[in-house]
């Protein structure tokens, strides 16, 4: 028997992995639509969870099939940016992007080279005559090599085009004065600072404009007992809340069996078998000595609250280490200062930070020296570059399944498979490896961010971006190169036996054919991740089920209620890349994929568009959509895999025309590469002195819209320290954010975050606020063609123009946040409070009578039994306040 013989036509392949696909599409939809609208708090929370900011929530979507798809559309830019998150703004605007690119692509490659592959080719059939592989006459090549250059000229553009966006919008962005106001926008880190420099005057000498200075300092002691108090806080709530259900389900029992109830009413222990059942536990694991967790918990979390606080007032005293935060009166302050530091030559050992919110910051990594930081991002790429070698095992094995028929010759146990209807096999060659993939993918990210802040980095959004490029990495390795190679070594391992010197030229033949195995990949994530990412199967189990069953206190209960998922962009952007990859790779090896590409494309942003507005609220950490550029950058990878790969085929089948043509390729995207980091990276951070003048209404400047400030940040950057600073104000009246505020009578921040009052880019500030800012009037909008082969057509007045009008609003802090507002955790750590049931017999108000005598923060209100004795809340918790809503 012939290889050929074994080989499952690709049609039927594609068919295998379609018909279940389409099976599982159908049925998840089915099931979303018939559900959606009766479980509100599952698939539109951000219609029905009353707690959300106000100008986070959204009207309730339309019950038919695709109208609510149909009113986001129509919805202003303004619109999508406050309720998406300038974060999932550009994830989407991200999807939008490809989709035109696929469908351009479409109308570019498929009526050129579907002709010159299916006519007198090399007499393949089903898809894979519809490949390069099929290519006889190899001076076809040369349209090959044309259209890709087109083709990949169209998705550098598109590159190029998008980072002027982005640049722009930051800018823009940067300079309303809600982000112009916001601490975070007003303050630097320094890290690593010389020690003859540490001194606040020698600071202060350097920074003159400085308003407050937050050393970071050495709590170890503590932060040691920060955890121990949130630890027993914890246990300690649960075993009171636990005893307290035990109770009242012993009395309902008793009661309905009309038998005596347990007498004192009053006493807990009548209720625990006499004391028996009493909640314990150890103060060491399995060694420690075993204590009554109620009467302990009281005693040691008052002695912890009285400790820690005395600490708290003297956090001043500990010893600092060579970080230090600079809070300055204003952005404009701020930039110049940030800006300035590459060209101090005292300061060029020290690393600068900017628009980090106080709970972003990972604070264990401040102590730690720039070599020890430098160690340990080595040791993590170390370990990271070894897991992605290792983890290509188990994803070889998933590559040679999708050829598997070729092995059978040579390993006889595989024989059985032969056995199988040829519909089974084709769910075995393409379904199976594809759904074994996306699973072995997804057990990575955790491990990954776990690294990253082993690595060293500063915030939690570097940890995300550090997740994003090394997840990135995985699937590039794993996901595509080991795969393809895997599966083309699979399709010639007889060949390549009999004659060994052929075998790089079998597999490159053969690689247009693994195209198949990519297809079914996109028919997965088009139909069944899309499909699942709207049904939320299991989110509904957890709502409906599991919920119950794990939620034993008040608090629980509530916080499940409350508590809005956030999308995680250091996964998402990764997985929607490698999709751009395999387009970008197969879109001229096999031209068919743009098809698939683009319906995959729509039906995955589709779902994401319903996720962001109606389910997911915007992230806590507001990046301000720095990982759009990151992926923007990243998918010059996939142009340089595809253009090399393209000049290998050309070269193995010695079509030099072509392949001298995609050399030329290579050398231009390179050159576009490394001119668009140039040119680019320095803004996604620093912000033009003259933006943040243009938006205070001084008529004497104007935005650089030549180079997005490219030239003026580095001439700013030189003349802060000569003293001609030719951007100086010549009147402090048009600075945006005014230096000097009434704290008292503004917005109320939140004690230990700077996440209440600027939650991921959107605020219900309109009430609290008592300074509104001026809107921009009315910019003219430029044409669809006029911005699409434009990239400055948007200019920088016209998207600030387009930002939501609660963006327009200052904000105002208490004084009490702003004096630790870049302190340890562990200084701005409040006394945990204790949320209890009430209760029919009064134990619930003995026991938090005796919490209270232990000044440990202790309540019952607004909290209950129903009939069955399970726990439920009946309003916010105690200390919820009204005011700080996120």
């Amino acid at each position: 028997m012939s290889s050929t013989d074994l080989k499952p036509s690709s049609l039927s392949q594609l068919y295998s992995a379609a018909l279940p696909n389409a099976v599982v599409f159908a049925v998840f939809i089915t099931g979303f639509l018939l559900v959606r609208k009766k479980q509100p708090r599952v698939y539109e929370p951000r219609s029905s969870v009353e707690t959300l900011p106000k100008d986070l929530q959204t009207e309730p979507s339309s019950s038919g099939v695709t109208q609510w798809l149909l009113n986001i559309i129509r919805k202003p830019h303004s619109w999508m940016v406050l309720k998406t998150g300038p974060d999932g703004f550009f994830y989407l605007r991200f999807i939008v992007v490809f989709v035109i690119l696929a469908i351009v692509g479409c109308m570019l490659c498929l009526p050129i080279l579907l002709p010159i592959n299916i006519t007198n080719g090399n007499g393949l059939t089903g898809l894979d005559m519809l490949a390069l592989g099929n290519v006889a006459n190899t001076n076809r090549y040369i349209a090959h090599a044309l259209v890709s250059a087109v083709f990949f000229g169209m998705v550098v553009y598109a590159i190029y085009h998008e980072l002027v966006y982005y640049t722009t919008f930051r800018h823009a962005l940067q300079t309303t004065p809600l982000y112009d106001s916001i601490i975070s926008s007003r303050t630097l880190l320094l890290t690593d600072i010389p020690k003859d420099l540490l001194e606040e005057n020698e600071l202060r000498a350097l920074f003159p404009a400085t308003a407050n200075l937050w050393y970071s300092r050495d709590y170890k002691k503590l932060t040691k007992k920060v955890e121990e108090r949130t630890k027993l806080a914890s246990k300690y709530e649960g075993a009171l809340n636990k005893a307290l259900t035990t109770a009242v389900k012993v009395r309902g029992k008793a009661i309905k069996k009309n038998e005596p109830v347990p007498e004192p009413e009053d006493d807990l222990n009548k209720y625990l078998k006499d004391g028996k059942k009493r909640p314990t536990h150890r103060l060491k694991f399995l060694i420690g000595k075993k204590v009554d967790t109620l009467d302990y918990g009281a005693e040691r979390l008052g002695e912890l609250n009285r400790e820690i606080k005395q600490e708290q007032v003297q956090f001043a005293s500990a010893s600092q280490t060579t970080s230090v935060f600079m809070e300055f009166p204003t952005q404009l302050d701020a930039q110049k200062a940030y800006q300035s530091i590459p060209f101090n030559k005292s300061l060029r050992g020290t690393d600068r930070f900017i628009g980090l919110a106080p709970d972003d910051i990972i604070w264990a990594n401040l102590s730690s020296s720039k070599m020890v930081r430098r160690l340990k991002k080595v040791a993590a790429s170390t370990v990271l570059t070894l897991m992605i070698i290792f983890w290509c095992i188990p994803v070889a094995v998933v590559g040679a399944i999708s050829n598997i028929n070729m092995l059978i010759e040579k390993l006889p146990w595989l024989g059985f498979l032969n056995k199988l209807p040829s519909s089974i096999m084709g769910v075995v060659t393409s379904l199976l490896p594809t759904v074994a993939l996306a699973i072995l993918m997804s057990l990575i990210p955790p491990f990954i961010k776990k690294m990253g802040k082993i690595s060293g980095c500063i915030t939690v959004p570097q940890v995300e971006r550090y997740c994003q490029q090394w997840f990135y990495a995985f699937q590039v390795v794993n996901s595509f190169l080991v795969v393809t190679l895997a599966s083309a070594a699979a399709g010639v391992v007889t060949e390549a036996i009999k004659d060994p010197d052929s075998a790089v030229r079998l597999v490159a033949e053969k690689i247009p054919t693994a195209s198949n195995f990519y297809i079914a990949y996109l028919i997965l994530f088009g139909l069944s991740f899309s499909s699942a990412l709207l049904l939320q199967l299991v989110a509904l189990i957890l709502a409906q089920f599991l919920g119950k069953l794990l939620d034993k206190t008040p608090k629980a209960k509530w916080n499940r209620y409350t508590t809005l998922g956030q999308p995680f962009f250091s996964v998402l952007y990764p997985n929607f890349q490698m999709l751009i990859l395999i387009t970008i790779i197969y879109a001229i090896i096999a031209p068919i994929i743009l098809g698939f590409a683009t319906l995959a494309f729509l039906l995955v942003g589709s779902a994401f568009v319903y996720i962001f507005v109606y389910v997911l609220r915007p992230n806590f950490s507001d990046a301000r959509g720095r990982s759009y550029p990151l992926a923007l950058f990243a998918t010059f990878t996939a142009l340089y895999f595809a253009e090399v790969l393209l000049a290998i085929i050309f070269g193995l089948a010695k079509g030099w025309a072509g392949m001298g043509i995609e050399i030329a390729v290579v050398a231009c995207t390179i050159a576009c590469h490394l001119y668009f980091k140039y040119t680019f990276v320095a803004l996604f951070d620093a912000v033009p002195i003259s933006a943040i003048k243009v938006a205070s209404g001084d008529l004497a400047f104007k935005y650089p819209d030549n180079d997005s400030g490219l030239k003026e940040i580095k001439h700013e950057g030189k003349n802060f320290w000569e003293g001609g600073n030719q951007l100086e104000l010549t009147n402090p009246a048009n600075v945006q954010v005014l230096a000097e505020r009434n704290h008292s009578d503004g917005f109320t921040a939140d004690s230990s975050s700077e996440k209440a009052s600027v939650p991921a880019g959107s605020v219900s500030m309109g009430e609290k606020s008592s300074v509104v800012a001026n809107t921009p009037g009315t910019v003219p909008t430029p044409g669809f063609f006029q911005r699409m082969f434009n990239p400055r057509a948007q200019t920088f007045e016209f998207l600030r123009s387009q930002m939501p009008v609660e963006y327009f609003n200052y904000i105002e802090y208490n004084t009490d946040f702003v004096r630790t507002a870049y302190a340890d955790p562990a200084v701005r750590d409040d006394e945990p409070h204790i949320w209890i049931p009430r209760d029919a017999m009064g134990l619930s108000e003995i026991e938090k009578n005796k919490a209270l005598e232990n000044e440990v923060d202790c309540s019952n209100d607004n909290a209950g039994f129903d009939e069955k004795g399970s726990v439920q809340f009946l309003g916010p918790p105690p200390t919820y306040e009204e005011s700080i809503k996120y």
